[in-house]
């Protein structure tokens, strides 16, 4: 078998770094059980990511680029219409029990990462960023202008992470989703008014349908725009 270069065994590692970090967290992480795990050896994992926070912090961009993917699939294939409704589609997913793990490994980096920045390089940059153009793409798809569809990106992933932790600290699935609800309601009213504002040009990309599109979402319908959504990780 061909040996893989340094960069390539580092991009193959970071799956089972990744999937081993979420089924043991962080709290008692040792490199020497890791690197068993993995068929590697300490000194080689730090030989590829330089420290153990480095690789804590390389293994968390790595889950967050494959959630990246996921939604940004699902929001690429479904009708612009429907791209607000999707968001529902993938609460869902997102915080189903089999995902509390990733939840909680987030939070717990987060707030050592800002306790001290330093420890983990560039976990703060991109927790925030590396959604925002995302999120933007979707509203603006929906019909929002490009200063509105910012501020609402940036308002969307501070609720939802809120409403993350309001679930991990109560347990009340239904009562977040209620209130996941109620924040795309109100994302939905703002387009409308967009909509409205603007004139018939925006029923050209589908804009005009959303209404309808989240009249479904108020009622707590399962979007139809997609038949499953497994949990990204």
């Amino acid at each position: 078998m061909k040996e893989l270069t340094l960069p390539k065994r580092r991009a193959k590692q970071l799956d089972e770094i990744a999937d081993y970090i979420l089924n043991h967290g962080l709290a008692d992480l040792s490199l020497r059980p890791l690197a068993a795990a993995i068929k590697t050896s300490p000194r080689m994992l730090l030989y590829c990511f330089g420290s153990k926070e480095q690789l804590i912090a390389d293994a968390l961009a790595h889950l967050r680029t494959r959630e990246q993917r996921d939604f940004g699939r699902a929001v690429s294939e479904s009708k612009p219409a429907d791209r607000l409704e999707s968001l529902l589609l993938h609460w869902r997913s997102w915080s189903a029990p089999g995902r509390e793990k990733y939840s909680r490994l987030f939070f717990e980096v987060y707030g050592l990462a800002l306790q001290n920045p330093k420890r983990f390089p560039g976990f703060l940059e991109h927790a925030v960023g590396d959604w925002l153009p995302l999120l933007e793409q979707t509203f603006a798809a929906a019909g929002l202008a490009p200063a509105s569809a910012q501020t609402m990106a940036t308002l969307a992933i501070g609720t939802v992470r809120g409403l993350y932790l309001n679930m991990l600290a109560s347990g009340d699935r239904k009562g977040t989703e209620a209130a996941f609800r109620e924040m795309l309601r109100l994302f939905s009213s703002a387009v409308e008014l967009r909509v409205k504002s603007t004139g018939p040009e925006q029923t050209k990309n589908g804009s005009a349908g959303v209404s309808s599109s989240l009249e479904r979402v108020r009622r707590g319908n399962r979007p139809a725009s997609s038949t499953s959504a497994k949990p990204p990780c």
